[in-house]
């Protein structure tokens, strides 16, 4: 988004473009004769907006905050001289970089954040093979499936990496797909259970799945469906205290928020720990994201889990979506459409 501004020699403004009307939320009628600083504050800091004003022919980035927001923009000077009018003054291009370096320092955390990601499990497969190698004829039955397990953790954890990084990739040059056909849903969970399981035993985690009497058959691409249950329930234990119970439910969606194409089931995954913060929870489902837990020591991903879901959901013609729950914790559900009506009882 881009506005132009012009100046007269004391600073004034003499023209305000619709442009420049939706960076500040100010309309040509009030910013007319006013200066810069009027509308534009330097982002935390007591120094006046003009003292950042590029020179003619120059371009200057500056964070700041408006009425209404904070927002960082990229602003290109040029003199302006109408000696027909007897004027003179400075002409300012305004160009609203804000998302651009959202996503620039988004990508910066990403970058880190992959490194270390690819760098633990990698490091715990490295160990455990050559511990396997070099001591494998004396080692005892319970120390070699402790060294399997490991291994078996951080193959699952590399695996579950690549899966979100192919995925995002195919997001972002347009080439995702789903094959849906009629899908097991109870079959899709067991794989998808069977999957965390070790993750699951490592911290001590009880899961609880509670399933009703009739399962309906999903019209699911039932190898993405996995991924999406993966993700969840690898969030779940990443933020959840050790030893404690994570939930999974299937139920009906009430008749009343059902589509007229499909009846549509929902699967929801519940957690005891610190809860979704407000001020995140809007963009928990973007890639990138990161939540921060109070300061607790939680096992941090590359932030792509929740936006790979949400595509996979939203392919399949479902809804994603988060809830704190009263007594602490956090809900992640989403919705599938049933190929067939039928009675569930839960």
């Amino acid at each position: 988004m881009e506005g132009i501004v012009t100046l007269d020699d004391n600073g004034r403004i003499t023209f305000f473009s619709p442009g420049a009307e939706r960076i500040t939320g100010w309309s040509q009628i009030e910013a007319m004769g006013h200066s810069l600083d009027d509308i534009c504050q330097i982002a935390n800091s007591s120094e006046p907006f003009s003292r950042r004003l590029p020179a003619p022919g120059k371009r200057q980035k500056v964070t700041v905050q408006l009425a209404k927001r904070q927002a960082t923009l990229a602003i290109t000077g040029a003199y302006l001289a109408l000696p027909a009018a007897g004027q003179s003054g400075l002409a300012l291009v305004l160009r609203d970089v804000t998302e651009g370096e959202v996503m620039h320092r988004l990508l910066g955390e990403f970058l880190a954040n992959i490194t270390h990601e690819f760098r633990t499990p990698l490091t715990a497969l490295a160990v455990s093979a050559e511990l396997l190698l070099e001591q494998a004829p004396e080692l005892s039955p319970e120390e070699l499936h402790e060294l399997l397990t490991a291994l078996h953790l951080g193959i699952l954890g590399l695996q579950t990496l690549i899966d979100n990084l192919l995925e995002s990739a195919r997001l972002e040059a347009g080439r995702f797909d789903i094959r849906p056909q009629p899908s097991d849903l109870g079959e899709i969970i067991a794989e998808a259970t069977h999957i965390m399981q070790p993750l699951q035993d490592k911290y001590g985690h009880r899961l609880l799945v509670e399933l009703p009497a009739t399962i309906p058959v999903v019209q699911a691409d039932a190898r993405r469906v996995v991924q999406v249950l993966v993700n969840l329930l690898s969030n779940a234990i990443k933020y959840s205290p050790d030893e404690s119970e994570i939930g999974l439910t299937v139920t009906a969606v009430p008749h009343e928020v059902e589509t007229a194409v499909s009846p549509f089931i929902k699967v929801a995954i519940a957690d005891h720990g610190p809860g979704v913060p407000a001020d995140f929870q809007a963009q928990a489902f973007q890639p990138f994201a990161h939540q921060q837990a109070d300061g607790r020591s939680v096992r941090h991903g590359a932030g792509l889990g929740l936006s790979v879901v949400k595509a996979i959901v939203e392919a399949h013609g479902g809804q994603v979506g988060l809830a704190n729950r009263p007594g602490g914790g956090s809900i992640f559900w989403f919705t599938l459409p049933v190929t067939k009506k039928r009675d569930m009882e839960t």
